[in-house]
């Protein structure tokens, strides 16, 4: 059984040594549905941010010099609103009514908040605290300079930097192109979810769970269903897979009687690199690859399933998508009750994390095992707990991965 950390590294190895020049091809998209795509083009200021000096808050734009006694009362010469700049330069005692956005008038050089401030009458108003010189404003091209790096390629687009392509002109950005991931679940006892099972059957959890979390990761899935335990229908199913840019099976990669995909994947010329990982759950992780496309067959059962996504699959899309981030994103939490570890070999433990007095607490939830959908959806960490390393007890810190 390899390491987790040795499968990743060949499943990395393969990604890089079959590299196209382009990994995934450039697709320009509208700027509406880019959100969470990954950023291809280097992305700069197209001008100063802010594009003047500019108010943080309401109040009164004034002259610091003017404020060697408080309270001190200044003439009110204008209002400066956002959109709406007022055409007056404070001189000597005076001041200008400003609103937060607004442009800052010629020779006024600090904001008084309207809350420091009494109006004593329509042209005149009271100062009751003193202010530092640029307090309550930002200066011109404080945030970014006209031409300056804004946003790097291979980012994830998040909500503020829709938000900062917006204010760019960016009506629309240079992504990755979604890879396409077929997705087969394998097993005589599987039906589809809108059917009722026989006391023998269950419904197809996987192919949902799987779908779900190749579209998180950023590719495009293509569902092919249901293939049953039998050797003519897996062929069809997985050549029909070997289309896409990476395939998943899971089921039927453990060494039971009617565990065929191995077999299948061998007739269609798949070079198999591992096929266990020493890892719980998880363990008959299966990867190799045909051609241009990857293959991996994972376990059956849906928790073992979702961690073997995680830690295989995932960082290989995000990789072809050119993302900057591709390694799992561990944390580390204080333990707030023991953590058990499988003699021979690393344990993913569904777990319950919080973030309190500045330090993320975490503890198992109660689960019955990897099949234990139910137990899973009321957990939203893994503890990773390495093997060997026997228990994790009350007060130790433990690394983790957060559940998106």
């Amino acid at each position: 059984m390899l390491p987790i950390e040795r499968g990743l590294e060949i499943v990395m190895s393969v990604a890089k040594s079959r590299e196209r020049p382009d990994r995934m091809p450039v697709e320009s998209v509208p700027l509406r549905d880019s959100l969470r795509r990954i950023l291809r083009d280097d992305v700069l200021s197209d001008a100063d941010s802010p594009p003047f000096d500019k108010a943080i808050r309401d109040g009164f734009a004034v002259r610091v010099e003017d404020l060697g006694s408080i309270p001190v009362v200044l003439s009110v010469v204008g209002e400066s609103r956002a959109g709406l700049a007022a055409d007056v330069t404070v001189e000597r005692g005076q001041c200008c009514e400003i609103m937060t956005g607004a442009p800052l008038p010629a020779g006024s050089n600090a904001v008084v908040m309207v809350e420091n401030t009494e109006r004593v009458s329509p042209n005149s108003v009271r100062i009751l605290r003193g202010v530092r010189e640029n307090e309550g404003l930002l200066r011109r091209g404080a945030e970014a300079r006209q031409g300056e790096l804004i946003l790097r390629s291979g980012r994830r687009i998040g909500l503020a930097d829709l938000g900062l392509l917006a204010g760019n002109g960016k009506s629309t950005v240079l992504v990755s192109a979604k890879p396409s991931v077929a997705v087969i679940a394998t097993g005589d006892e599987l039906v589809e979810v809108e059917e009722t099972p026989k006391p023998d059957q269950i419904r197809n959890s996987n192919s949902y769970t799987i779908c779900a979390q190749v579209e998180e990761a950023g590719a495009r899935p293509a569902a092919l269903g249901i293939a049953r335990d039998d050797l003519d229908d897996l062929r069809r199913k997985i050549c029909q897979g070997l289309e896409q840019d990476i395939l998943i099976v899971s089921g039927g990669v453990s060494v039971g009687k009617y565990d065929l995909v191995e077999k299948v994947f061998a007739e269609f010329g798949v070079e198999v690199l591992f096929d266990k990982i020493a890892m719980k759950p998880g363990k008959p992780t299966v990867f190799g690859h045909r051609g241009q496309t990857y293959v991996f067959g994972l376990p059956g059962n849906p928790i073992s399933t979702m961690v073997a996504f995680h830690m295989f699959v995932r960082p290989l899309i995000l990789f072809l998508l050119k993302a900057e981030n591709t390694a799992p994103k561990v944390l580390e939490a204080k333990l707030e009750a023991p953590a058990k570890c499988d003699p021979e070999r690393a344990a993913l433990v569904p777990a319950l994390v919080r973030f309190d007095g500045g330090q993320y607490w975490i503890r198992p939830a109660p689960w019955k095992g990897s099949s234990d959908l139910v137990g899973l959806s009321r957990a939203n960490a893994l503890i990773m707990i390495p093997r060997r390393s026997g228990t994790l007890e009350s007060g130790q810190n433990a690394q983790f991965l957060l559940m998106e």
